[in-house]
């Protein structure tokens, strides 16, 4: 007997046992019914505590790499200018914190599982792309004839402060709108310097009119599939 019940203890916690398997699935029931996460970007982890959280909002940790998520029902957001507003808001607040790579509106995943998995399958090209923005915040820049009427000769001194401008970014792409709109990568300890020798350029330049905003997290130089 003693036997016998030794043997009925090691099947019922042998991995394949199906007592084992209804603990697998309780536990991936219990795992549906947790809140689904939304994304809010992605973060070079610099300690080794997963899960810290405040707020609201949560880091789920793979690797060297955290994503800052925030609970959420599992479905299809509304699209509502209010909430994607809040989103927005609140990677603009982690970005003061660290870099982050910031996630567009909507991606929600079922569970911490899940966004593992993301990190996991995505690792490489989050890590370089960190690597890539680290330590630098985006600007824009949107120039406009101060006149009505644009001529060739604007278009050209447009370009022309654009390339001097470029020289003080690490990196710059074009945006649609004005007679030139642009976003540059600038390390976020210079942003100020930035944006006074734009004033400069357009007080030296009154026929072009200067409009910079931000500072931003890096969104035109990241583009987050998931």
């Amino acid at each position: 007997m003693k036997a016998g019940g030794a043997d009925s203890d090691a099947s019922s916690q042998h991995p394949g046992s199906r007592a084992a398997r209804r603990s697998r699935a309780a536990g991936d029931r219990a795992g549906d019914r947790a809140p689904a996460l939304c994304l809010l970007g992605v973060t070079r982890s610099r300690n080794w505590r997963s899960g810290r959280s405040t707020d609201d909002l949560a880091t789920v940790r793979y690797r060297d790499l955290e994503a800052l998520v925030r609970s959420a029902p599992y479905k299809v957001p509304e699209s509502a200018a209010q909430e994607i507003q809040a989103h927005q808001r609140l990677v603009e607040n982690a970005m003061r914190r660290d870099t982050i790579l910031p996630a567009p509106y909507g991606v929600v995943f079922r569970s911490r599982r899940h966004v593992i998995r993301f990190l996991e399958d995505q690792y490489i090209v989050l890590d370089e792309a960190l690597a890539f923005v680290d330590g630098h915040w985006e600007l824009r820049l949107h120039m406009s004839a101060a006149a009505e009427e644009t001529t060739p000769d604007l278009h050209d001194l447009a370009t022309h402060l654009y390339s001097e401008l470029r020289r003080f970014a690490r990196a710059s792409v074009p945006l649609e709108g004005g007679l030139l709109s642009a976003a540059f990568l600038v390390d976020r300890t210079a942003w100020i310097e930035f944006v006074e020798r734009a004033d400069d350029m357009s007080a030296s330049n009154p026929e072009v009119t200067f409009d910079v905003t931000g500072p931003w997290p890096p969104y035109d130089f990241v583009k987050m599939s998931v």
